[in-house]
């Protein structure tokens, strides 16, 4: 026995001297041990943030970031160890021309799309809970490489600002066109000029006035196609 049995009674107990410790349910060497709220063998844990008991919010960054993007759709990302009450912010490197879904949406928030910022509130003085997700999905028209917001502003349920940053950007699908406009629909025409008129004939001759007959040839005289009839 790890103690010496002063009872007899074949038992570590406190009746006998424990030859190494007690654990905090009173067993001789064991192994029970107290969560960081004092209890023992209970199962509080101490949360990323250190916290005790915690849900690992109260340490996350104050972030508004894009994630996944398409060459229509861009996710607008949020971290926050407080509740949202309004956000607004800039967008560049594509055009927006819609918002939906996310912790926005869920919370009712109204989300409008302006010509100079995105800008989401509640008219029933609802709010983003602390955490981290998907705070919406912004529908684009890409205008370069990658989209960056900017301008960042998020108020706390109170109306008051919050400290935040705009994290990072999204790489954006994007072919230039001939006339370096990123997914453009400007093409070179068969002289080589970018959005030139220029056009072959139906020989293939750029600028050329080679045409199809009635008969349906390239440079037929229209004759081919004629019926056989001799007639007074």
């Amino acid at each position: 026995l790890p103690c010496v049995d002063e009872d007899g009674d074949a038992t570590c107990d406190h009746a006998d001297d424990c030859v190494g410790s007690y654990d905090c349910a009173g067993d001789c060497n064991g192994d029970a041990t107290e969560d960081c709220t004092g209890v023992c063998n209970g199962d509080t844990l101490v949360d990323d943030c250190g916290e005790c008991g915690g849900d690992g919010i109260s340490c996350l960054p104050s972030l508004i970031s894009l994630g996944s993007a398409t060459e229509s759709t861009v996710e607008v990302l949020y971290s926050s160890s407080s509740d949202i009450g309004g956000f607004q912010f800039g967008l560049d490197g594509a055009t927006a021309t819609g918002a939906s879904g996310g912790a926005a949406g869920d919370a009712g928030f109204d989300v409008t799309v302006g010509s100079a910022a995105i800008l989401g509130v509640s008219f029933t003085g609802a709010s983003i809970p602390a955490g981290e997700g998907l705070l919406t999905v912004l529908d684009i028209t890409p205008t370069g490489e990658a989209a960056c917001l900017t301008d960042v502003v998020v108020s706390s349920t109170s109306g008051t600002g919050m400290d935040f940053e705009a994290g990072s950007c999204a790489a954006l699908p994007c072919v230039y066109d001939c006339a370096g406009i990123c997914n453009g629909d400007t093409t070179e025409d068969c002289n080589g000029d970018c959005g030139g008129d220029a056009a072959e004939d139906c020989a293939g001759v750029c600028n050329g006035d080679t045409v199809v007959d009635d008969c349906g040839e390239c440079g037929g005289d229209g004759i081919s196609c004629l019926d056989s009839i001799i007639s007074f």
